[in-house]
């Protein structure tokens, strides 16, 4: 799979096994599926004519064509928010899915989820009220803190007042002074320019909101590979001394090169991309948590024994989390211990 993924991420001349054994075949479409890479794996099967068994084949097709016409729905999605937000005067930037998924070599076959936006204290109350007056929708606030979300003609949207929470007054500080004077950039999305976050600010997002869904339940590869994606095809963008210095003021060095060696030793990211040398620690520290990764699944949906609602639910994802603290604290450990102190706290109430 990193194989095929590696030839589909960076369209270079790789070793792929030209015949697939029927169990080979049944457990790479099922690992592809839990790490929410299935069309980068297929696209890479199909133009390479990997030969699976006839009933995969089939199987193939449906699979790229749904995770196509799936981005094409999002992309629609995408410019009809940009357009109620430019007509209303909000400015507004969308963050992570589709805005990353511009800068793969085939933005399609990226695996498509919701739709993330982001405005300041000012803005998103504004924003609020136009959903409210041209689409007719309310949007909803439960679980987080940080954001609501709501659903339009088929497509879900969340509207964040807040990013991110790096658990510390000083290092939230931080947070939202470099958000305050980020200048913004656009990506091109069938056509239309989108505003987004900067490609530095936008790339250090892109991981923390990995990082953080790794210590929670768990993260899939799709994550992985959008924060691959951007340190290689926006290095001409991002500004590497500030990333560094990013990651040092909020002490996230060693979180950031573990997850780092997962990217240059798995998907094939050049290591110059990356902006840190890896050293044996942090191979194994990138280890660790891709067992994580891999068993866990996209946004740690599998390997669990309780379902996701109700009280044994509960505490299984506790003890998940605690576990999940124990192992990679040292990588982060104020940033750890914030962490699971509001998870802690949420988790009670």
């Amino acid at each position: 799979m990193f194989t095929l993924l590696q030839e589909a991420l960076w369209k270079k001349d790789v070793t792929i096994p030209l015949k697939l054994s029927p169990q080979n075949t049944e457990e790479l479409f099922l690992l592809a599926e839990q790490q929410a890479v299935s069309g980068l794996m297929v696209d890479a099967i199909i133009r390479h004519d990997v030969k699976i068994p006839q009933q995969w084949v089939f199987e193939a097709v449906g699979i790229i064509e749904q995770i196509k016409q799936q981005s094409k729905v999002i992309n629609e999605g995408v410019i009809k928010l940009n357009n109620l937000m430019l007509d209303d005067g909000i400015s507004y930037v969308i963050v992570k899915g589709q805005t990353v998924a511009s800068k793969y070599p085939d933005p399609l076959i990226r695996q498509s989820g919701d739709i993330d936006y982001y405005c300041d204290s000012i803005n998103f109350p504004l924003s609020l009220e136009a959903i409210k007056k041209h689409w007719g929708v309310e949007p909803e606030r439960e679980e987080s803190v940080l954001h609501v979300h709501f659903d339009y003609q088929d497509v879900t949207y969340e509207g964040h007042f807040s990013l991110t929470s790096l658990y510390g007054k000083k290092r939230n500080l931080y947070w939202q002074q470099l958000l305050d004077n980020d200048k913004g950039d656009t990506v091109s999305i069938d056509g239309h320019d989108i505003k987004t976050l900067s490609a530095t600010t936008h790339t250090f997002y892109v991981f923390i909101h990995l990082y953080s869904h790794l210590l929670a339940l768990g993260v899939g590869l799709r994550q992985f590979c959008d924060l691959a994606v951007m340190l290689h095809y926006c290095k001409e963008q991002i500004d590497m001394d500030a990333l560094r210095r990013h990651m040092y003021k909020l002490g996230l060095e060693r979180a950031y090169k573990a997850c780092g060696s997962i990217l240059v030793n798995q998907l094939g990211l050049p290591q110059d991309d990356l902006g840190y040398h890896l050293s044996d620690s942090d191979r194994k520290n990138g280890e660790k948590i891709l067992e994580v990764v891999i068993y866990r699944g996209n946004m740690g949906h599998y390997n669990k024994r309780s379902g996701f609602s109700g009280w044994k639910h509960k505490v299984e994802a506790l003890c998940i989390k605690v576990s999940h603290f124990l192992k990679f604290m040292p990588l982060a450990p104020e940033y750890s211990r914030g962490w699971l102190w509001h998870e802690l706290i949420r988790q009670a109430k």
